[in-house]
């Protein structure tokens, strides 16, 4: 007997969409077609109306990364209870490696901590030095099935900045293994002396963070990273676009061979700079930055001619009181805006589906087709997933999102489970909202209610083909 059937439902991949029905039977798809071929089944789902997508797979997120002092909101259990109610079905975050530590330790450590997660899981090497202990476990690390790497060119501060001798190092490693290094993208020396004379003219204010990091800011880090993809030949990722300026340096890149692959997230998809002028703009204090309206029109369309292949969320969620807890207050108990002392990060995994239902399918900027292609197939094909996740086929896990795309939801910190008391798109309408989520054949969010449990997602040991 068939563990469960999903009936009368609009089936959608990268390529078309049709009316089918799928069977499942020990977390896996048994079948694709009519029901009445299928046989009977222990539960059935009517999605007559819906739309069944792959599950959603997020390749950035930030749980449990201590930053600047803070925790941060969510553990890797309540970030993925948050995941499954936007359709994550699979998500990947990163190590807290430290200089003078072995970063296979770190993959240890970060598998153990993300073993109570409800969905699935995988691990981003990051890198922060390229010691030769350190560049000879790159093979090891590939074959332990975590074959990304993420690196910063910036937070030389922090202690997390590579220089570009160690990412020469680390991509031409990776590129004799098998292993794909992606760079959070931005110009450091531009930045923190922008900082710095910021601070020298008491120029703190919220929209002072923007202007610290100006549009040059990523695209000459884009251009220098570019450069050494091409000079070693090594695949390169870049994490979180947000520039029309950057986005143009890998068209081109892109159109002359070089295997350069690039996300955006929601929010450069969704909100502008603007923000920052607002009293509560520290809430919107990531990195990058929020841009201007014509870097986020820019960024959807790259997604539309592909040159943006990936939606990421760069999930960090910080509650109001960790935002605001080295700022100084006024005599009436207003904080004084000083950007410098602000964690940056902002929430996503949950409203990322929603938002782009929304504001890219409603509104005419992408198809369905093309969301399906840029939160699950991709992510499944760049990262070393697929076909075992991002597609609905035979054989392929049964992770499914089901949407009805007619409910309309406001978006706030009431509607999403993040465990904090705003949302920075608290107010936002949206029409499309995911109603079921399966993870690998088991329903574990249905009617608004929480079905799964504590660990039942599994490590992914991923091998990347590109």
């Amino acid at each position: 007997m068939l563990d469960l059937i999903i009936k009368n439902g609009t089936v959608v991949t990268p390529w078309s969409s049709f009316k089918a029905d799928i069977a499942v039977k020990d977390s896996v798809i048994e079948a694709v077609g009519a029901a009445s071929l299928f046989g009977r089944a222990k539960r059935e789902i009517d999605a007559e109306g819906m739309y069944v997508l792959p599950g959603i797979i997020d390749p950035h997120t930030h749980f449990e990364s201590p930053f600047m002092g803070c925790k941060g909101a969510l553990d890797f259990y309540s970030g993925s209870i948050a995941g499954a109610f936007g359709g994550v079905t699979t998500f990947i975050d990163f190590t807290n490696s430290r200089a003078g530590h072995s970063v296979m330790a770190s993959i240890r450590e970060r598998r153990e901590e993300m073993s109570k997660s409800c969905i699935d899981y995988g691990v981003h090497a990051k890198f922060v030095e390229a010691e030769r202990p350190v560049l000879d476990e790159i093979k090891s690390i590939v074959e332990y099935g975590c074959p990304s790497f993420k690196m910063f060119m910036t937070y030389k501060k922090e202690g997390v900045m590579i220089d570009d001798e160690g990412m020469l190092s680390v991509m031409a490693e990776a590129k004799k293994w098998g292993g794909l290094p992606g760079v959070h993208a931005e110009n450091n020396a531009i930045a923190e002396s922008n900082v710095e004379k910021f601070i020298e003219e008491g120029r703190l204010e919220w929209e002072y963070f923007a202007k610290s990091k100006p549009n040059l800011c990523e695209m000459e880090a884009v251009q220098r990273v570019v450069l050494y993809a091409r000079y070693t030949g090594c695949p390169l990722y870049i994490f979180h676009l947000s520039t029309a300026e950057g986005l143009s340096v890998i068209k081109q890149a892109q159109s002359e061979g070089v295997k350069v692959f690039t996300e955006t997230c929601p929010h450069y998809l969704t909100l502008t700079r603007e923000k920052y002028k607002q009293k509560d703009g520290h809430l919107y204090v990531m990195s990058p930055p929020l841009r201007g309206e014509q870097d986020l029109e820019a960024m959807w369309r790259g997604l539309g001619d592909g040159s943006i292949s990936i939606i990421g969320s760069d999930d960090c969620t910080y509650s109001i009181e960790e935002k605001e807890m080295f700022l100084e207050r006024d005599a009436e108990g207003n904080v004084k805006q000083d950007f410098t002392k602000i964690a940056n990060g902002v929430q996503g995994i949950e409203a990322r589906l929603m938002l782009l239902l929304e504001e890219g399918v409603n509104k005419g900027r992408i198809t369905l087709n093309k969301l399906c292609e840029i939160t699950s197939y991709n992510p499944a094909k760049t990262f070393g997933l697929y076909p075992q996740k991002g597609i609905i086929q035979k054989g392929s896990d049964a992770d499914l999102v089901i949407i009805d795309p007619d409910k309309v939801r406001e978006i706030s910190h009431e509607t999403l489970h993040h465990k904090v008391n705003y949302s920075i798109y608290d107010g936002r309408s949206v029409k499309g909202w995911p109603v079921v989520t399966i993870h690998r054949g088991r329903v574990i969010v249905e009617n608004g209610e929480f079905l799964g449990s504590r660990g039942d997602g599994r490590f992914m040991k991923r091998k990347i083909r590109l």
